[in-house]
């Protein structure tokens, strides 16, 4: 009888402590959070909605889409990385616009990170990836308002 108890007793102890280290976050959700953190006192939106989601091409569950306010006079625009770079996917008649090589300067200096940008008329909407760190979030912020100014 004594071992049975004693056996008992080793499998709820083990189950206690299962338990308990599921609920620790691990290194990734822990980097993920100081990232998101970041990002939100830094002024980004972070998430979207399934009709925000739909209007990316590049978007799946391993990137986030970040959003932050748009103070530029662009709107309307999106641009897909292919190839390695940034490529206007709408309005093709931008293309043609005396400013379309002012702006395609800009858009081609925001850093390698970003998958997929549009601009709204109240905000920007980007897809990168999250574990790029900090350091990129920082560096693609400041591209982005380069061009709002």
């Amino acid at each position: 009888m004594l071992a049975n108890e004693f056996l008992i007793i080793i499998f709820v102890i083990l189950f206690l402590i299962g338990a308990i280290s599921f609920l620790k976050p691990s290194k990734k959700m822990k980097a993920l959070s100081d990232i998101r953190f970041l990002a939100s006192k830094e002024g980004f939106k972070i998430g979207s909605t399934p009709q925000l989601r739909k209007k990316f091409k590049n978007w799946d569950a391993r990137v986030a889409i970040y959003q932050i306010k748009n103070t530029s006079a662009y709107e309307d625009l999106h641009y897909i990385k292919r190839d390695g770079a940034l490529e206007l996917y709408s309005p093709m008649s931008l293309k043609y616009d005396k400013q379309f090589p002012v702006i395609q300067d800009q858009i081609l200096s925001l850093p390698a990170s970003i998958l997929e940008i549009i601009f709204f008329k109240s905000n920007i909407a980007i897809v990168w990836d999250e574990m790029l760190g900090p350091e990129e979030l920082l560096r693609m912020k400041t591209a982005i308002l380069k061009i709002c100014n």
